[in-house]
């Protein structure tokens, strides 16, 4: 495409970037956009659609006619250089835009038809509606002389025709959805061929059936209850259904009456225009309607292919039927499409991409169109519910290529587990499966108790290769939960990022609760949980872009020292080893991973001798970035850098594998953004150990205006809530019995498992119950628990989730000896403050300060 001039390279950043879907047609994968947010801001030209009686008017005394069809009409049109770039689209290998006109965009029928027009102007006898050109004159010399001039124009528009599709020196052509002779205008026999080739009903719910179809048209059909009193006379109960002439008549009578004037009109564009369809268990069926007179009519059978879709899916074929088959009609009009089938208005709402791949690939086929899909109850629907139970045979289905091959090829997961996951879903949802086939009912306390929590996702639930499928969410059988929560926790992440992760690629009802309780009752997670707060929030500005600025710091772990980088975009964190802490070599990191990610504007650091020296100065100067440090002995004004380093350090320590537990991290969305830090960086999601299907690794733009703003807004909130949680008071009090966690050492990083024994004299103060022993603690270093994150029983089950991993040892506090409450609550003898008589010094938090040893010379 770029080659043949239809699309060429982005490189430049571009305000608009749509999404790119790839389309199978006629055997050849088509690159088509989604460009329903620009079509919201697009304004239409509200060029004038010419109607039938214009273009007959427009040929009197015609007897010779020609039809040519010009050849991908749309994408023979170039756009100028500002509206290319609205089309810019993103692929897995960059972005492109558009250098002719594309599908999908709402203002194409006008500008087509406006141009078409400008070409034809002059030339006598020759008229277009959109992409077919209409040839009429009296005679055949009349004819080739027209014919010529239209060529000739085409050439000097370089407009390429479809000869295939071209009818020429005809006495009778096919146009617009009508037949064009030398007698005058006709009805298309193929837009009233589904009422005329109705079979004869069987039994009393066909005549049934057929009677609500004939009923629905009574207000323009004068003596109807004459003709059709032969078929009511078979819907008594005492009548034995029997068939005969005098119904045969009636039943031919009426189909002549409902596709004769003053029931059929002729199509008027300047009038509304709805399209009422229908999918039945075999067959599906539309009507075109304009002021309640039917236009076109038209009806086909299912497939066996289609026969097995689900219900949402049939529904969805009916409305690409009607709207293919009613082309010539609805195509640079907007049309109301009534269907019975609610959940298909919430599809309509969704991003495309949001939806299952089958639904995703029937919408594609629709952005031809401007459509508004409305609900309308099945018994307001005898139209197209007749015709679809009353179809005709399928010649060629409107859409190719939709039975998909193994979702395997579609899914990041082994062969093996891919197949488990069949069967375990077979086994478990098979009457879900069976649900999603037949069709939901119309109330949610008509299913089974079991389906009931799928209720509200039923608008976005298909069957795939036996698998189910919440677009592209994988719905998880209930045996393989387990073995999902185990993966989703393996790093132990929180409970809002467990989440985050989970929801991106699996579903089941009350998934969010499950891991919101399994986090709560982790006892490896609430040994490392965070700090309780202590100061104030001061956010700082959000970057607009990634790497604009970063914060460095070092760490330790496990006697080896590492450096530390994190974006304040992103939240990316890189993190590579030291040898030695010398400047030099921190420099040598710096660079290595400014190389990869670019320089940065701005770089926050602490005051580390390190980061103070000459050379490092000497350093950034270098690279044009400028050096900001924190306060000293606050190291909290780093604040990126040392939550990062948290992060980091405690992921490690729950974690087996420390290179898998960065890309869990990097991989897991921000809960304020709803990116990951590596979208954020990358503009992708890399692949993890999670089952995750091949469109959400593919690469996907985001605006980064939003992002900004929704740092911001996060920021605020955050510094809201923060703020307003130490200006609320004391927090609530604790009751003897409650499970708690508490600080072995005030500032450990580590909390450990308890029981409230009672209250302290003191403020704020409790006697805690650990290891058999008893501590005396104050609120500050207690933390409310549940009883299964203090069971060690659970405890072996959450290390059996995280894979066996070894616990980190703590320091054992000393307990604080007590007699009884008198003597807890006795206060220690002091001989000047802080110092008590032993020549000891404590703190007000309780710790002996021990004095330093001081070499004797």
């Amino acid at each position: 495409m770029v080659k043949d001039g239809y699309i060429t390279k982005v490189n430049q950043p571009t305000e608009w970037v749509s999404s790119m879907v790839a389309a199978v047609r006629n055997g050849k994968i088509r690159i088509c956009i989604d460009p329903s947010d620009l079509n919201k801001v697009i304004k239409r030209e509200h060029y004038p659609m010419r109607t039938i009686e214009e273009v007959v008017s427009a040929i009197p005394g015609a007897k010779v006619f020609s039809v040519l069809d010009a050849k991908s009409g749309f994408l023979q049109i170039e756009l100028d250089e500002a509206s290319s770039f609205l089309t810019t689209f993103n692929t897995p290998i960059g972005r492109f835009r558009w250098l002719r006109l594309p599908f999908g965009l709402k203002c194409a029928p006008e500008i087509f038809q406006r141009i078409m027009d400008e070409m034809l102007e002059g030339i006598s006898g020759a008229i277009s509606v959109m992409d077919d050109i209409l040839i009429a004159a009296p005679s055949v010399p009349e004819h080739d002389e027209i014919l010529r001039k239209v060529i000739q124009r085409a050439t000097s528009y370089n407009l390429s025709l479809n000869f295939d599709k071209c009818h020429v020196k005809q006495s009778s052509v096919p146009y617009v959805g009508h037949l064009i002779t030398a007698d005058g205008l006709k009805a298309d026999p193929a837009k009233i061929e589904a009422v005329k080739s109705m079979p004869t009903p069987r039994d009393k719910d066909g005549v049934r059936r057929f009677l609500g179809f004939v009923t629905y048209l009574s207000k323009f059909l004068p003596n109807l209850s004459e003709v059709d009193a032969p078929l009511r006379q078979l819907l008594k109960t005492d009548v034995e259904f029997a068939w005969q002439p005098a119904q045969q008549q009636a039943f031919d009578t009426l189909k002549d009456m409902c596709t004769e004037s003053p029931v059929l009109q002729f199509f008027d564009p300047s009038k509304s225009v709805e399209i009422f369809c229908d999918a039945s268990s075999n067959g599906l069926g539309a009507v075109l309607l304009q002021d309640s007179h039917p236009i076109a009519f038209s009806s086909r059978s299912l497939t066996d292919t289609e026969t097995r879709y689900a219900q949402i899916e049939k529904e969805m074929l009916s409305i690409v039927h009607a709207c293919v088959k009613f082309h010539n009609y609805i195509f640079g009009n907007h049309v109301t499409i009534y269907n019975d089938h609610k959940p298909l208005e919430d599809i309509f709402r969704k991003p495309l991409l949001s939806t299952p791949m089958r639904i995703q690939r029937m919408r594609l086929r629709l952005q031809w169109y401007d459509l508004t899909v409305k609900y309308r109850r099945g018994k307001d629907m005898e139209l197209p519910d007749t015709l679809s139970r009353a179809q005709l045979p399928v010649n060629k289905p409107e859409m190719e290529g939709l039975e998909c091959v193994s979702m395997l090829h579609f899914v990041s997961v082994s062969e093996q587990k891919y197949s488990e996951l069949q069967n375990c879903t077979r086994e478990e949802l098979s009457c879900l499966q069976r649900i999603i086939r037949q069709g939901w009912p119309d109330h949610r306390h008509d299913l089974p108790n079991e389906l009931q929590p799928y209720w509200d996702s039923r608008s976005q639930l298909v069957v795939s290769d036996g698998v189910v499928y919440k677009g592209l969410r994988i719905v998880v059988p209930p045996s393989m939960q387990a073995h999902m929560l185990k993966l989703i926790h393996q790093s132990h992440l929180g409970i809002v990022k467990s989440k985050q992760r989970a929801r991106e690629v699996l579903y089941w009802p009350g998934m969010s609760s499950v891991i919101e309780q399994m986090v709560k009752n982790c006892g490896k997670c609430a040994d490392f949980q965070n700090k309780l707060p202590r100061q104030p929030l001061r956010p700082t500005e959000t970057p607009s872009f990634p790497f604009e600025e970063v914060a460095s710091d070092l760490f330790e772990f496990e006697g080896t020292h590492y450096i530390l980088l994190v974006d304040y975009y992103s939240k990316f964190i890189e993190v590579d080893t030291l040898k030695n802490l010398h400047c030099r070599s921190i420099i040598e990191k710096l660079k290595a991973q400014f190389s990869r990610h670019g320089i940065p504007v701005i770089l926050r650091t602490d005051n580390g001798p390190q980061y103070a020296a000459e050379e490092f100065k000497v350093f950034c100067q270098s690279y044009g970035i400028t050096h900001r440090t924190s306060s000293p002995h606050t190291p909290h004004s780093n604040g990126e850098a040392e939550r990062a380093v948290q992060t980091v350090k405690k992921l490690w320590a729950k974690a087996s594998d420390k290179h898998l537990a960065l890309l869990d991290y990097r991989t897991t969305p921000l809960d304020s953004v709803g990116f990951s830090p590596a979208q954020l960086l990358m503009g992708r999601r890399p692949r993890n150990s999670l089952p995750t299907a091949r469109l959400l690794l593919a690469p996907a733009a985001y605006d980064p205006i939003k992002v900004k703003q929704r740092l911001d807004r996060s920021k605020c909130i955050q510094k809201f809530y923060y703020d307003h949680k130490r200006a609320s008071g004391p927090r609530a009090e604790l009751k003897p019995g409650d499970e708690v966690r508490m600080q072995p050492h005030p500032g450990s990083n580590r909390w450990s498992p308890g029981v409230v024994v009672r209250s302290h004299d003191a403020p704020r103060s409790y006697i805690v119950e650990s290891g058999n022993k008893e501590y005396r603690r104050n609120v500050q270093h207690l933390r409310k628990s549940t009883p299964d994150a203090n069971d060690s029983r659970h405890r072996l089950i959450n290390d059996h989730w995280a894979e066996l991993m070894e616990p980190v040892s703590a320091e054992e506090p000393e307990p604080v000896e007590h007699t009884n409450s008198q003597q807890e609550s006795a206060p220690v003898p002091q001989t000047a403050k802080g110092m008590t008589s032993t020549g000891q010094y404590i703190t007000r938090l309780g710790r002996v300060v021990k004095p330093p040893d001081r070499l004797s010379l």
